[in-house]
């Protein structure tokens, strides 16, 4: 299969056959399929980290979150209200499912050698309501 390089541009998204660096359509920076592929190792290894790193930080901590004012195993205890440990595990699946979208769009680079617009901007339009959430637990927390 010959080398193809597509414009990085959310809007463009041009694909042309052959090492290009610069989109003939809008001027925008191309990137090559297998530096694609590169951005979506990165981007797998990234939303693996996130997912993994937010399934055992709500492992451990659930427990206290679930049970506020309790003290269970280990002696440690959870002083905020029921509602706000609601805010903070809700936070905490956000940031997990942000992961688990960061690697469906990384592994479709990797299998693809091209960018999916439709996973890009579903992928930022978890991070806003990511953002937004965080936020608001700030807000309910502070």
């Amino acid at each position: 299969m010959p080398e193809t390089s597509t414009c990085f541009s959310l809007v463009c998204g041009e694909t042309v056959e052959g090492n290009v660096t610069k989109c003939p359509k809008c001027g925008s920076r191309m990137r090559t399929s297998r530096g694609v592929r590169g951005l979506g190792w990165f981007l797998l290894v990234l939303g693996l980290f996130l997912a993994g790193m937010m399934a055992v930080l709500t492992r451990n901590m659930a427990p206290m979150l679930l049970h506020p004012g309790e003290a269970v195993e280990g002696g440690s205890r959870y002083t905020g209200t029921a509602g706000q440990a609601q805010w903070i595990l809700w936070l905490f699946a956000l940031v997990g499912v942000f992961g688990l979208g960061t690697m469906v769009n990384g592994g479709y680079q990797i299998a693809t050698g091209r960018r999916s617009r439709a996973i890009t901007f579903a992928t930022l339009g978890l991070a806003a309501i990511l953002l937004v959430v965080a936020w608001l637990t700030q807000r309910v927390l502070g």
